[in-house]
């Protein structure tokens, strides 16, 4: 009976220790990796990243503007701010509620949750 009772502890003691063997090498690699391409950036140091990306500012500062001249920057700039130009806040706030008062298109319906779908058993969980 003394017999049978050690044996039987020690088998516990080894199925406990065979179940805590390490991780595959495998997965080591793949977190090395992972933290490898995340830390990537910080290992230049903020002067070489600051001058990298001087150099290339310095690259586009010859490239031909999006508007080609004068008057169509001018033509830009005067239909962004004709809608808001000489105008305060409140009447600015006043013709949007305007806007959204007279519009009639039509509105989609709330659905109404079910007690068996997904979303309701999850927010149920405590």
């Amino acid at each position: 009976m003394k017999a049978l009772m050690i044996v039987a502890i020690a088998s516990t003691y080894a199925l406990a220790a065979g179940a805590q063997t390490t991780a595959p090498a495998a997965d080591n690699k793949a977190k090395q990796e992972m933290v490898k391409s995340a830390t990537e950036g910080t290992a230049k140091g903020y002067g070489q990243a600051a001058a990298e990306g001087s150099a290339a500012a310095a690259k586009t500062k010859d490239m031909n503007k999006a508007l080609p001249d004068k008057a169509a920057k001018q033509k830009s700039v005067q239909a962004t701010t004709s809608s808001t130009a000489g105008k305060g806040y409140g009447q600015s706030a006043a013709e949007g509620s305007a806007k959204a008062a007279a519009d009639t298109s039509p509105r989609k319906a709330k659905p109404k949750p079910q007690l068996q779908s997904p979303e309701m058993k999850e927010a149920s969980k405590p």
